[in-house]
């Protein structure tokens, strides 16, 4: 059965994959001539495969945690009255922990948890279903001293939150804007504080359609960054005998960039990669350390 720990960080990959959202039911024809449109195809089955792999370590220390995912989703958007409704079936979900695999990929299978997310003609989402019974099936993976916990945590409103915030990352840097390559703009980013700039680099082909490639390049809060791995690198400071209070910041030298294979018509994804690699310096009570942090994001589509 998978640990609590190991079950808390679900939550931050089971919606990276594309959430669609709503609307009008509207062919690409309808959207202005030479921009993202958000007009995904209907009854159109499709996969969609997201590998996450997540590297928190100290260079020339014992201290390295190493966090693996291969989620994958069975997914069609119908409509539903004026609204665009995008099914996700949870087909698969494996997990890797420092190179102990904690799920093969199938035990969730079984629970045919599947997320509706509901949105509008401009990408608002409108509702989020599904997630009492995906919080059901991630709860029935842990242990029963685990498992209040994980109610807590993945509680169908946290879920539905994720799904909405998921949706908002995948839609709004893009509908409305020049599809056109060469075109860029920038757009704040309201879950970090920072800010991301966005290109278009090449027209490349998917299957019978024409996609652009899509590159997003982020300037991140680095305060925020420390955050993300204060917790670990204060248990490591605390292991070695030192005060894990007196952990503080001193510098940041990161690069975010996500490259993103989409077709400008109907804002459906056929491939994504994103990549995280930062150097975060934090000072000790035994002087500076060298924390590296590695995140790799690659989404693949078949439809």
């Amino acid at each position: 059965m998978i640990s609590f720990k190991q079950c808390a960080a679900v939550s931050s990959v089971l919606f990276l994959a594309a959430c669609a959202e709503p609307g009008d039911a509207k062919s690409p024809s309808q959207g202005a001539a030479g921009t993202f449109t958000y007009a995904p195809a209907l009854n159109v089955p499709s996969q969609e495969t997201m590998h996450r792999v997540e590297e928190v370590s100290i260079p020339g220390t014992p201290m390295r945690d190493t966090q693996t995912w291969t989620l994958a989703f069975d997914v069609v958007t119908t409509q539903e009255a004026n609204l665009f409704k995008r099914s996700m079936k949870v087909a698969g979900l494996q997990l890797n922990i420092n190179g102990i695999d904690s799920l093969k990929g199938d035990e969730i299978k079984a629970s045919g948890a599947t997320i509706e997310v509901l949105t509008d003609k401009t990408s608002n989402v409108v509702d989020v279903r599904g997630t009492d019974q995906l919080s059901a099936a991630i709860v029935a993976l842990g242990t029963p001293e685990a498992q209040p916990g994980l109610k807590a945590i993945f509680s169908p409103t946290r879920l539905k939150a994720l799904a909405v915030m998921r949706s908002i990352e995948q839609h709004a840097d893009f509908v409305g804007h020049p599809a056109a390559v060469g075109s860029q703009w920038m757009s704040g980013d309201a879950a970090s504080g920072g800010t991301k700039q966005i290109r278009v680099a090449a027209a490349a082909p998917c299957g019978k359609d024409q996609c652009v490639q899509v590159v997003r390049t982020y300037e991140v809060d680095k305060n925020a960054l420390f955050a993300e791995v204060a917790d670990r690198v204060a248990a490591y400071v605390q292991s070695q005998g030192g005060d894990p209070k007196a952990v503080k910041l001193a510098g940041v030298d990161a690069k975010f960039e996500d490259s993103i294979l989409i077709n400008p018509a109907t804002m459906d994804y056929h491939g994504v990669r994103f990549d995280e690699t930062a150097t975060i310096r934090v000072a000790g009570p035994n002087g500076e350390l060298p924390v590296s942090f590695k995140l790799q994001r690659d989404s693949v589509y078949k439809y």
